[in-house]
């Protein structure tokens, strides 16, 4: 894979992961102060998906996902 490919996969499940994270504390608080969260944990489970969906490409087009440092969190913990 050349190098701006993996940039740009990098780029994007980081921004991706850091979404996913907001969208964790964004639950976390809804349930501190009694409100529904149900829109956050869809948010989050999109972000969880899409950072699923890019690393199963990855794989299918035969590249190796820890090359461009996408690993997919346990859904409902954050990513690091």
């Amino acid at each position: 894979m050349n190098t701006e490919s993996v940039n740009f996969i990098k780029d994007h499940a980081l921004i991706l992961k850091e979404k996913y994270n907001e969208s964790l504390a964004k639950i976390n608080e809804a349930d501190i102060k009694g409100e529904d969260s149900s829109f956050y944990k869809g948010q989050s489970f999109a972000y969880y998906d899409a950072l699923d969906l890019i690393k199963s490409q990855v794989e299918a087009f035969g590249y190796n996902s820890k090359e461009v440092n996408l690993v997919v969190p346990e859904f409902g913990k954050q990513a690091t």
